[in-house]
Parts: C-alpha cells; structure tokens; sequence
C-alpha cells in the first residue's frame, strides 16, 4: 500500500467524487511527483479517464531568470482545450523552492499572470477542483521557514486522512453560526480583546468536499487537507487588541509577534520579527488595508501549529485585515495579512464556538 493511498482516495472519492468515465487532470511539479503518481492510479482504479500534467522546476526557473516577462504566463491553446473537456482537476502547487519565488516576484508574477483566466475558464467548464496541500511541504520551503520537513510531511498526511464528512457537518453548523448578525468577542490570555459585529452575510466552510452548493456559488476548488470557517464581518466594527501568539508565514519568512489595534473600525499592526517586507508592501498598498477582513476557524482535528497550515488546526483563530472580496466583503485593497491565535475563545452573541484553543460545536 503506498503512503498516499489513503488521501489519494479521500480526494478521489469524497472531495471531487469522481465517476467512472470522468476526465480529471492531474498537475504537479518536481517534488509532487511521487504523491501524483498514486492519484494518477487510483483514478484508473475508479475508472476514471487521467491526464498528467507535469511543471519541471529547474525549466521554470530557467525561463523566469531569463526571459522577458512577455514569454511568461502562456497558456498554450491544447490546455486551455483540457480544461474545457475535464470535468475535475487535481493540483500539487509548487514551485518548491519560495526564497527564489520571493527573489524574482516581479518575474514569478508574469509567470502567474494566466490564474484569473484560468479559474473564470475553470468555473466556465463546472470544473470540481481540489488544491492538495502536500505541494506546499518541500525540503526547500522547510529550510526556509525552519520547519522540520519530516514531521511537517507526516502532519499533512494526517490531516489529509481525516473524516471530510465530519469535518464538513461540524464546519456547516461552525457557518451557520457565523453567519447570523450577531456581536463577536475575541479573547485570549496574551491580551487579545476583540470585538466585532457579523452582518448577516453568508459564511463559507473549506471542508475539503466540493459538492453541488459549492458549485452553485462558485466555489469549485477546495484545499486538501480541510479545513477552515470564516466569514468577513462588518469592515468597520472593530475595537480592541489581537495578540498572535503564533506566526504568520510568508513567502519563506515568518512574522512573530503580531499585534493589531482596532480603534473606530480602522487598524494599525505591528510584527516583534519579520514584518519588514511585510511593512514594505502595506505602505505601498491601496484600499481599506486597515480595515478587519474575515474572521477564519480552523476545523481539523489531526492539526498541529508549528507549520504553515496553523489556520486549519481545530480551534485555531485568524483574524485578517485588507482585502475580503473574495470572502464577499466590502473591502477592496492591494494588502492582505493576518494574526493567528492557538488560545482564543470566540463568542458569537451569546454562544462561545471556540474555548481557549478548542472547537466547541
């Protein structure tokens, strides 16, 4: 039995349910290679009809350090021609190596440039889509933030081998509560004092199963492991202080010490480590970049904080500042950032769905 039989089938058979006769398209780069080969069989297995897609990362690095940007981001017409004839698609996301992403961003991002194109064509064909996390754990992303790639590697697994069925009902009735117009208390032992008010507004639930709702509202790719609620509440309604006290990665660097202070609806934050790069884009960025994005809960029960995906650890608190379009907010900004808790307890009007670091619904 391979290692990643489990989660092939998980996302094969729960999160993308897929058919006999179905044509689904795989895509990986150098270090999701092995992982993808299992998806690629057990497609076969349920009678499905593969297409492997394969990113090599030495080429792309060849091409982005040294090509003009406008021989990036091409998508040649054949693909584009796959896309509209799939009916489910399959992505480990590279590249591995996110220093060298953060040393030539102006170039990745010409070689970027096709993802809205893609996702409208995508959404266009009723694609069912799942991005599988595991793309994210590579030697060289590890030695970057620090992590230890083993444990960080077996995590991801763990995660990806859960229930998705009780992941979803406990994170559907985590949405319906978030969904209500009701105040928000966030507290925690550190100093973090929050509050906020919902509007009323829909929440959403990654739960890792993308079934005929999601499609319906758009929503038709999903992160594998599960799973994250969250909602993005009233953009000028918060007051008080978030205290992380755990950090917030970003392209191969990790901020510590976050603190936010909410004062009339609008935000200031600060970082004890790492927020230089960080600062340097927000006094850049455009938009209500100072104003509370969403609200996120994390669902999974195998998670453990240490590495990239603490926001999805069961219990686990994000609060964000910036842009929350995407969430069906109001706020349209350039910036985006956010403060992660392990202790929070979350009390929606009267209810409390998080108790000091653990889910309660």
């Amino acid at each position: 039995m391979s290692e990643y039989e489990t989660l092939a089938k998980n996302v094969i058979r729960k999160s993308l349910q897929v058919k006999p006769k179905e044509n689904v398209i795989v895509e990986c780069w150098n270090h999701g290679l092995e992982p993808a080969k299992e998806f690629v069989y057990q497609l076969r297995a349920a009678g499905a009809r593969p297409m492997f897609l394969f990113e090599d990362e030495p080429t792309y690095w060849r091409s982005v350090e040294t090509l003009a940007p406008s021989k990036l981001g091409q998508v040649s017409k054949s693909e584009w021609s796959a896309i509209a004839e799939a009916d489910a698609y399959i992505f480990f996301p590279g590249p591995a190596d996110i220093a060298r992403y953060r040393r030539n961003m102006p170039k990745t991002s010409a070689a970027s440039a096709y993802n809205s194109e893609w996702y409208r064509r995508a959404e266009k064909a009723g694609l069912r889509g799942a991005r599988v996390l595991l793309g994210y754990v590579s030697p060289e992303r590890a030695q970057s933030y620090g992590f230890d790639h083993a444990a960080w590697r077996t995590m991801i697994l763990g995660m990806g081998s859960v229930d998705f069925g009780a992941v979803s009902r406990r994170g559907k009735r985590l949405a319906g509560l978030l969904s209500q117009d009701a105040d928000v208390a966030v507290t925690a032992p550190n100093g973090t004092d929050l509050r906020f008010h919902l509007k009323g507004r829909a929440a959403h639930c990654d739960d890792g199963i993308v079934d005929a709702a999601d499609l319906k509202e758009g929503e038709f790719m999903t992160g594998v492991p599960p799973g994250s609620s969250y909602v993005a509440p009233d953009e000028a309604s918060a007051e008080g202080t978030v205290v992380a006290d755990l950090p917030m990665p970003y392209l191969g660097t990790l901020a510590r010490g976050v603190r936010f202070e909410f004062h009339d609806g609008h935000g200031s934050w600060s970082a004890t480590e790492g927020g230089e790069a960080i600062r340097a884009l927000y006094e850049k960025a455009t938009g209500a970049k100072d104003r509370i994005a969403a609200l996120s809960i994390g669902l999974n029960p195998a998670g453990k904080y240490g590495f990239l995906q603490d926001d999805l650890v069961a219990g686990g608190v994000e609060i964000s500042i910036g842009d929350n379009t995407e969430w069906g907010g109001k706020s349209k900004s350039s910036f985006s950032f956010g403060a992660r808790l392990s202790q929070a307890t979350v009390k929606i009007g009267r209810k409390t769905v998080v108790d000091g670091g653990r889910l309660t619904v």
